[in-house]
């Protein structure tokens, strides 16, 4: 069959229609076209396709949750970086609390008191007789020092040139060691002699001896402190007491 001009003017029409058609519908999706029908793909797309798409058709809200999500996120991360926050500054602070006090410790050992033995180089010795009861010296031990020292045990006394340093009157033992403070002084007693006693004789001199920390001998120069007579009686009764804190306690045997 022939084609009349007619009709090929209407199939040139509906291609014509249909080019159209096909060319606007992909403007919408993409781009917008300009009037010779070339899409612009810079130009954002249509009102109403994307948008559209994210309403919920029930309720005609935002349905997408991703930015309510991303919020949580946000806000968690927020709360996460407060509280990271406040840990590191407490962290921080407990660090520099237990520095400090560290620090404090450090310098209470540095300042604590410095103590030693009591020896003659810091102390002063003097013998006097004791009125009661008959027969008694006390010695007094002044720390003329300034530092703390200790008296430990007993002295150790020898009269004369003797061979043996004096015993111990052992009930005499206190409870703790005596410490001097700077001019505090500490006390000894010692029995000279008795009607029992054997081997008298006139001693004219007295070392004392200071008792080591260990109790093994002696620790430091000795003293020579003058005896309160020219010569005192000594016999095998003589006896001194441990170092005591009072002279009432050094005169008690």
């Amino acid at each position: 069959m022939t084609a009349t001009p007619r009709s090929r003017r209407l199939r040139t029409l509906a291609a014509a229609l249909v080019t159209t058609a096909a060319l606007s519908l992909t403007a919408c999706q993409t781009g917008t076209a300009d009037a010779t029908g070339v899409v612009d793909s810079t130009q954002p797309p249509a009102p109403g396709t994307e948008s559209a798409e994210k309403q919920s058709p029930a309720t005609g809200t935002d349905s997408d949750t991703s930015g309510a999500s991303s919020d949580s996120k946000d806000s968690s991360s927020s709360g996460s970086s407060g509280s990271s926050g406040s840990s590191g500054s407490s962290g921080s602070s407990g660090s520099s609390g237990s520095s400090g006090k560290e620090a404090t410790q450090v310098a209470d050992r540095k300042t604590a008191k410095k103590t030693t033995s009591c020896t003659a180089k810091g102390t002063k010795v003097t013998v006097t007789d004791a009125p009661r009861p008959i027969n008694h010296l006390l010695i007094k031990a002044t720390n003329t020092s300034d530092t703390t020292c200790h008296l430990y045990y007993a002295p150790y006394l020898r009269f004369d040139q003797a061979q043996s340093a004096v015993p111990f009157i052992e009930e005499s033992k206190p409870q703790a060691v005596v410490t001097l403070e700077p001019g505090e002084s500490g006390y000894a007693g010692v029995l000279t002699s008795t009607p029992d006693g054997s081997h008298p004789y006139d001693a004219t001199s007295l070392t004392l001896y200071y008792a080591a920390r260990s109790g093994q001998g002696s620790t430091g120069a000795p003293s020579h402190p003058a005896l309160p007579f020219d010569s005192v009686r000594i016999d095998s009764s003589n006896a001194v007491t441990y170092w005591q804190t009072s002279a009432a306690d050094a005169l008690m045997w």
